[in-house]
């Protein structure tokens, strides 16, 4: 069976008990308390115990006193048990004074109705935790549990005995005596309360406590039950005080061993082998009562649900048949892509090499308009000039000159002048200051024994390449646009000219025609009068042309009525209509070649 170690330790003495544990048997083969010297070192203590009897690596499990926890009774509505581990560190980080976010908590139901749930919460600080973990650590020792104290002593008793309705039990240590009532088999307080150093007052001491306990959870009725933990030959005044005290007639001495298996001789016990019962407790609820624990290493926490068998296949399956699924639709995504790439690249590699001609065709226009913007059309700035300067009632020029900055474009215009009031050189100036030309003056001179103009100034009105550029494009694209009007201008008249000549060729045609059906009317009115004349290659041309006529003015039956060409083909009707009424006598005359 495995071994286990069950320990605790106060400022004053450590105690140890170490069993084989399985399942529900505890087979105890050693149990030792060791006192602690004032300033003495639990971990030296333990350390050297546990080299002694060559335990390391053994799995520890450590019961805390109240002392070292935060005890409280909450009260929560009936919720289900997977949400109480949240409600009741919620709770607890409300209702504790020390407990913060960072506090372990953990709890113990003791009652549960249809309108709430009772429950006993303890929190221990992380710091408290920690130095209990590095106690285990300095010995070798694995720890597996770190638990109150009070319950497990409680729980040992409550599992193997058959306790009446209310029963107590009194575990008696150093210098503290901690109370457990349960009803019904359940815990429902726990109270430690501090003893008086002398032993002549001690049993007197348990006495009241044991009482004031008893009002404090709410019991009225006497115990049915006393437990006090330890032999009853140490504990024989302890238990006269309490059956006079509080009245109850069943007050027992428990021996903790009594209730497992012991491995060794009895007479090697400690005395005080009631101070072992939470030790032995805690060994014997590892395995089959950790519910009845409050145990700070594994608090209680909201349950993981375990799936079912097919979901967990359709779980692991469905997974593997995605990634599949996902990989082929990542290979032909990275196949299309790898298309398009090609397809990409190939078009990059077409226009790699024009690009390069229109980035030197840019340079080389960069270079052309770094030179251009050094051509100032000076015409355009001596007029506005002109055109901003003030009046000459005001204002003459006496010279003028400009000259270009071929190096960064633009260009300046000096201009040496007389005014007749210096007010009129501000004047000037901000006239023919704009965004584009900057006006600097090199001051005013009064020349005295002049004409009116007694003010001399001289002034540089200066342009910038930017603004020489943008002029020039600006004008090449009013250019081009008046360009592209004048082209359509002229093909909307080229097609106005088609339509006039097409509608003069359509009179032309009519009018021949009118003009052949006149002609083709006159032999025929010869030959009425009664005319002997005999007919020439004229007529006879005329009366085929006359036919013609006739079968042109069949063919053309389908013009529009009321039309000139209708009113044209209905006269040729007419005349090929009486030709055939009125056949001609006489005969035509044959022309020899």
């Amino acid at each position: 069976m495995p071994k286990k170690i069950a320990l605790d330790y106060d400022s004053s003495e450590l105690r140890i008990v170490v069993a084989n544990c399985s399942g529900t048997r505890v087979q105890v083969t050693d149990a030792k308390v060791i006192p602690i010297a004032d300033n003495g070192s639990v971990s030296e203590k333990l350390r050297a115990y546990i080299t002694s009897e060559n335990l390391q690596k053994t799995e520890t499990l450590v019961a805390i006193g109240r002392g070292k926890a935060e005890l409280r009774e909450l009260q929560l509505p009936p919720v289900p048990d997977e949400e109480l581990p949240d409600m009741v560190r919620f709770q607890a980080i409300r209702s504790f004074a020390s407990a913060s976010d960072r506090a372990i908590v953990d709890f113990l139901v003791t009652n549960r109705t249809s309108e709430s749930r009772t429950l006993i919460a303890a929190a221990v600080a992380p710091g408290d935790l920690d130095r209990v973990r590095e106690l285990c650590s300095t010995s070798e020792l694995v720890p597996k549990r770190v638990a109150l104290r009070p319950l497990t002593a409680a729980s040992l008793y409550l599992r193997t005995s058959k306790p009446p309705t209310i029963c107590v039990m009194i575990d008696l240590l150093t210098d503290d005596a901690e109370i457990v009532i349960a009803r019904d088999g359940k815990v429902i307080f726990v109270r430690t309360v501090r003893l008086p150093s002398e032993e002549r007052h001690r049993s007197g001491a348990i006495a009241s406590e044991l009482h004031r306990t008893m009002v404090a959870c709410g019991e009225t009725s006497t115990p049915g039950r006393i437990v006090v933990w330890g032999n009853k030959a140490v504990h024989t005044d302890d238990i006269a005080a309490i059956e006079e005290t509080i009245g109850c007639k069943d007050v027992q001495a428990v021996n903790p061993f009594d209730l497992v298996d012991l491995q060794f001789d009895r007479a090697a016990l400690p005395q005080h082998v009631g101070r072992l019962a939470p030790l032995v407790g805690l060994l014997a609820g590892d395995e089959n009562a950790a519910d009845t624990l409050i145990d700070f290493l594994n608090p209680r926490q909201r349950p993981v649900e375990e799936p079912d068998r097919l979901r967990r296949i359709l779980m692991i399956g469905g997974p593997i048949a995605a990634v599949f699924l996902l990989g082929f639709l990542v290979y032909r995504q990275f196949a299309e892509w790898d298309r398009k790439i090609a397809n990409a690249t190939t078009e990059v590699n077409l226009l790699l090499k024009p690009s390069e001609l229109a980035k030197e065709s840019i340079e080389r226009t960069e270079k052309v308009d770094a030179f251009l913007d050094g051509d100032v059309n000076w015409l355009d700035e001596l007029r506005r000039l002109a055109e901003k300067v003030p009046p000459s009632d005001k204002f003459i020029v006496r010279s003028i000159s400009g000259v270009s900055d071929t190096r960064r474009g633009g260009g300046t215009l000096r201009v040496e002048s007389a005014v007749t009031d210096p007010a009129v050189i501000n004047e000037m100036e901000e006239s023919l200051r704009d965004q584009q030309h900057s006006v600097v003056g090199k001051g005013s001179q009064e020349q005295k024994g002049q004409d009116a103009y007694k003010w001399t100034v001289t002034e540089s009105v200066s342009v910038d390449g930017l603004s020489i550029r943008n002029t020039r494009y600006s004008r090449m694209a009013e250019a081009e646009t008046d360009s592209v009007e004048n082209e359509t201008d002229s093909a909307a008249a080229g097609d106005d000219q088609a339509t006039e000549a097409k509608g003069d060729q359509v009179a032309s045609a009519a009018t021949d025609q009118a003009t052949e059906n006149a002609n083709g009317d006159r032999p025929e009115a010869a030959e009425g009068a009664g005319s002997d004349q005999t007919s020439s290659p004229e007529t006879e041309s005329v009366e085929t042309g006359s036919a013609e006529s006739g079968s042109s003015a069949e063919t053309g039956s389908n013009a529009e009525p009321g039309s000139i060409e209708s009113k044209k083909i209905e006269e040729e009707k007419a005349d090929a209509d009486s030709d055939k009424s009125e056949p001609s006598t006489e005969k035509p005359t044959e022309i020899e070649a």
